[in-house]
């Protein structure tokens, strides 16, 4: 019974990770700490699950061309190296901060993809000068800026047991101007090795319940791989129009994760 719980968190958690590029952290870290694992194990298994659940996804995208990689190599250089140092101050910083932090976070990123579904990808030179001298600043300057925005996204991966996919997300749409289609592909698969640098470094530290992190992959598989063939369907706007609504379904979760944190402590 308990391993079928389990698959059935994988594929809620492949769900949202094959319509938005999310992690399923917000799924998984709060599904396993009611069963009664500890916030570590929990958090060492969300990483674990999102390495497969990103893996499915991206190579979906992939096949409907929605996936470039190459102009963000240096995020994903930069978040791997994060998510080791993320592990290892995992242990020493505490649970509840960083989870109200990350669910403000969500609610943010709600807003600014319901303006961007609302008025399209970008404004208009004339109407945002200054905004687009910034971008093409970090876009000439795409390694540097990629990799330490890689670098802190990966930090807060390995330290809350999130692949990242909504940080990265925000910097590929947002700042490289890609389509959300190209963002959510292109951004899962980075998120697939930020995730398993993470995963690397709690199972290092025997925070890694591998038994019932399968089980959970095996779930996100099928999840991830419906929802992804789903999200490849529809429009661009309308597609950001659904990260909104899962976006702060997905901070409320947060916010519950934060109270049983304080329960648990």
């Amino acid at each position: 019974m308990l391993y079928f719980i389990i698959f059935l968190i994988g594929i809620v958690a492949g769900n949202v990770t094959g319509i938005i590029g999310a992690s399923g952290v917000a799924v998984v870290v709060p599904a396993f700490v009611l069963l009664g694992y500890a916030p570590s194990k929990a958090i060492g298994a969300s990483l674990f699950i999102d390495t497969i659940a990103s893996l499915i996804v991206s190579w979906t995208y992939y096949q409907n061309k929605n996936l470039v990689i190459k102009k963000a190599i240096w995020i994903a250089v930069g978040s791997m190296i994060g998510a080791q140092i993320g592990s290892l101050l995992s242990p020493f910083i505490p649970d509840m901060g960083l989870n109200s932090a990350f669910s403000a976070f969500l609610f943010i990123s709600a807003a600014i993809f319901w303006l961007r579904g609302k008025y399209g990808m970008l404004p208009t030179e004339n109407e945002g000068r200054r905004y687009f001298k910034i971008i093409k600043y970090l876009q000439k300057n795409e390694k540097f800026f990629g990799i330490l925005l890689g670098f802190l996204t990966g930090i807060m991966s390995g330290i809350i047991g999130t692949g990242g996919g909504v940080m990265i997300l925000l910097i590929l749409v947002i700042i490289m101007g890609f389509t959300m289609h190209e963002g959510i592909g292109t951004s899962t698969l980075i998120m697939a090795f930020t995730a398993g640098s993470g995963a690397i470094g709690h199972a290092l530290s025997s925070d890694l319940p591998i038994d019932v992190a399968i089980i959970g992959s095996i779930g996100t598989i099928v999840g991830g791989r419906i929802a992804a063939k789903f999200a490849n369907k529809i429009d661009d706007k309308i597609l950001s129009k659904v990260a909104v609504g899962l976006f702060i379904v997905l901070g409320i979760s947060m916010l519950i994760i934060t109270r049983k944190f304080q329960h648990i402590g």
